[in-house]
């Protein structure tokens, strides 16, 4: 059993994140500042690389931090790999295995002391609404219920997102020296601000049908090169279509337009729509897609959300290319290879 590893599991990847952080930060105390760290991935240590680090001493430093993520996706013979080294570790290298399942194989799994394995949960909707409003109290600012409802619907649930972007939104907001709390509308004028398209301006298109502007603006986010595009797009496409979802049911019980727009929701949370671009928009998208079309689409974004966050990055651009062709020419039906290459 080695004292000189750890196992980080569960899908929370900020807290493993910071929990990283915290491990790191001891060994610098112990070892002084001048500590080499690397990082590997399953698929780059079957060569036995990460264990070359692991075992010869550096050039550069006394003592190595190695990292192995995804360890969920190690074959047997990295597994067998693994297990040999930790049953006969070194003194001068602290082994980080990470993964965001609960477990790993038990033959590494016994070879790490308990106190050094932990699982990091998801955050319940509850834990995640309250780690936002602390976040933005420990900034000196303040937030309103509706605006923290739209950031937990546009970001995933572990706090290494929810951070970047509280972080990123209160120096926008402190800039601007506001003196209020943070509203909803803050959000979508802060999104707007950072990110010059977005699902806020892909939308627009989507709801006129115009598949060529819509592709165009898609090129224009996922040139920025930010990882976190792609599930930030999907999920604020998610939050657009249910809060049309609940316009349409509303006019399908024999509300009016205007009437529907004041009742709109998103999962049954008020999000009502007033400002006359936002109606112009809605406006189209409601005579653009009937309530099965909005239905299909929600369900097609969710199948996109899944792939997004597991898909390679070469493959992101073709699946968020076709989830387009699928809500705007499809109307959320699925699309056939010939019905693709077709439109």
């Amino acid at each position: 059993m080695s004292e000189r590893a750890y196992l980080l599991l569960g899908p929370e990847a900020g807290a493993k994140e910071q929990e990283l952080k915290d491990i790191r930060a001891r060994l610098r105390n112990e070892y002084g500042n001048e500590i080499e760290l690397a990082r590997f991935y399953p698929f780059e240590t079957e060569n036995g690389e990460m264990f070359t680090v692991l075992n010869n001493n550096s050039l550069f430093s006394d003592y190595r931090l190695v990292i192995l993520g995804q360890a969920e996706s190690a074959s047997a013979s990295l597994v067998q790999a693994i297990t040999d080294y930790l049953t006969h570790p070194v003194d001068t290298a602290t082994l980080v295995i990470i993964s965001s399942e609960l477990s790993v194989s038990q033959k590494i799994m016994k070879l790490i002391p308990k106190q050094n394995t932990k699982i990091f949960y998801d955050l319940l909707e509850t834990q995640k609404a309250d780690w936002i409003r602390n976040h933005f109290r420990r900034m000196g600012l303040s937030i309103t219920s509706d605006a923290v409802d739209l950031l937990m619907d546009l970001t995933e649930d572990n706090t290494q997102e929810l951070r970047t972007i509280c972080n990123q939104l209160g120096l926008f907001w402190q800039i601007g020296a506001k003196g209020r709390p943070i509203g909803e509308e803050d959000v979508q004028t802060y999104i707007h601000h950072s990110r010059q398209e977005d699902a806020f301006t892909l939308f627009p298109l989507i709801a006129r049908c115009d598949l060529k502007q819509s592709l165009k603006s898609l090129s224009a986010m996922l040139g920025s090169g930010d990882s976190q595009t792609p599930i930030l797009l999907v999920s604020g496409l998610l939050w657009q279509f249910r809060r049309l979802l609940s316009i349409a049911e509303e006019m399908s019980l024999g509300s009016s337009e205007s009437e529907a727009f004041a009742k709109a929701t998103v999962q049954g949370k008020p999000s009502a729509i007033r400002k006359p671009k936002d109606k112009s928009t809605y406006h189209d998208a409601v005579q653009a897609y009937d309530i099965a079309s909005v239905r299909r689409i929600i369900t097609a974004l969710a199948e996109a959300d899944i792939q997004v966050k597991e898909a390679s990055t070469e493959l992101t651009p073709l699946i968020l290319e076709r989830l387009l062709y699928r809500i705007i020419k499809g109307k959320g039906q699925a699309l056939h290879q010939a019905s693709f290459a077709s439109f």
